[in-house]
């Protein structure tokens, strides 16, 4: 995990992360994590114009790393620019597309799709026979695979992958995935069911449908100014690797500084502190307290009833009375925060200089971190915190970055970066 940060007026963008990275990996049947507090997350996209980009979630994509993807891109851009930030984006996409023979060979991109089918097909046998005797496992398994199976026939890949290459996709690979679920069946004992195929399909038409939830997600947040953009805008993607060639990526948000929206903050990943600083309290407790509010709302209704001697069956839909007041309390409670917390912070951060913009930044990044300490036996939060600004004219420029080696001892690197953007 991680705690990110996107902050802007109409000078300049400010983008801060820390460095901690979680490695999951399976050793005899236990899950193991560990973590690591050296990750880069913060980039420079163009060596010659005032664009960055965040990532968060998986460092990965298909296995190659994203500061390897993200160098190469910046060194192919050269001095080309675009008009916007969003242009920016769709380059890097293009470069994706175009790379993925050197990058992305065609056997692992089908993997990426291949194993979360089976994985589903597998979580359907398991809850089929489980605490099932043996001789009615098969049964079991042909009802399950029948039940799942008409629960996706109409479903449609998502528009970020399109029905002619999902379609292509699902008809690749039904016999690879319905022969590993048959071999998989073969080593329990359990007879292949006739409708073997049919689950295969599902399963893989319902990676299709959900790419977002069914295979590896990467956040990115492009960031900064385009040649037409007097003040910066930020857009959010979440990329979920590559078929076929294409890129799978998913619009997520887009912000944008003008005349009328001076100022903007928001935090990526974890962000309980960028949220309570900003709002006046986190999202996580502002949705535990409307939960509460709905359960005790019906009680109350219910004793208030009883208390009056009432008759409750007379209330048409008590549901809904109970509803439309939890809507009108959470709606109170996010106009106070608004005109109590979120308001005042932007009418400041409009007028705050950049350096004071950083400060914030780091400080907000290493709050989250200190809180992740002190809360949780995991920090999944932590390490140096990276922090760069990006202005119009200077472009971007590092407040605060780590390295993993001294500049000092390693001054033909600096030359070597000076003769490659000369």
């Amino acid at each position: 995990m991680t705690s990110e940060i996107c902050m802007m007026n109409r000078l300049a963008v400010v983008l801060a992360a820390d460095s901690a990275s979680t490695v999951t990996q399976w050793v005899e049947n236990k899950r193991e994590e560990r973590y690591f507090k050296g990750a880069n997350k913060v980039f420079q996209l163009s060596d010659h114009h005032p664009v960055g980009l965040m990532i968060f979630d998986g460092a990965d994509i298909l296995n190659v790393p994203w500061e390897l993807i993200i160098k190469a891109f910046r060194a192919q851009l050269g001095r080309k620019s675009f008009n916007t930030v969003e242009e920016y984006a769709a380059e890097l996409f293009n470069f994706l597309g175009k790379a993925h023979d050197s990058f992305f060979p065609d056997d692992i991109q089908k993997n990426a799709v291949r194993r979360p089918a089976q994985n589903l097909i597998f979580g359907w046998i398991a809850k089929a026979i489980d605490g099932a005797s043996e001789e009615g496992h098969s049964d079991l398994v042909h009802a399950a695979f029948a039940f799942e199976v008409e629960k996706r026939r109409v479903i449609q890949p998502a528009p970020c992958i399109g029905d002619a290459l999902g379609n292509q996709v699902v008809g690749e690979l039904t016999d690879s995935v319905a022969e590993w679920i048959g071999g998989f069946l073969d080593a329990i004992e359990v007879p292949r069911p006739d409708n073997l195929m049919d689950a295969a399909s599902a399963a893989l038409k319902e990676v299709m449908s959900k790419p977002q939830e069914n295979l590896p997600t990467t956040g990115l947040v492009f960031a900064g100014f385009g040649d037409h953009q007097i003040f910066p805008a930020m857009v959010e993607y979440v990329s979920c690797g590559l078929l076929g060639g294409q890129p799978i990526c998913i619009s997520q948000s887009d912000q944008k500084i003008d005349h009328e929206t001076p100022a903007w903050l928001s935090g990526f990943a974890q962000t309980s502190m960028t949220d309570t600083f900003s709002l006046g309290l986190s999202y996580d407790i502002y949705s535990s307290l409307m939960v509460a509010v709905t359960e005790n709302l019906r009680s109350f209704a219910d004793e208030v009833v009883v208390q009056a001697g009432g008759d409750f069956s007379a209330i048409d839909d008590i549901d809904s009375v109970v509803q439309a007041t939890t809507q009108k309390i959470g709606e109170a409670v996010m106009d106070k925060a608004r005109r109590e917390h979120s308001m005042p912070l932007k009418n400041v951060l409009r007028h705050l200089p950049v350096e004071e913009m950083a400060g914030l930044a780091e400080t907000l990044i290493s709050l989250q971190s200190l809180k992740e300490k002190v809360t949780k036996p995991s920090e999944t939060v932590g390490g140096p915190v990276d922090v760069a600004i990006i202005t119009k004219h200077e472009g971007l420029v590092w407040v605060k970055r780590k390295h993993f080696f001294s500049p000092d001892l390693n001054s033909r690197y600096a030359l070597r970066q000076a003769a490659q953007l000369s």
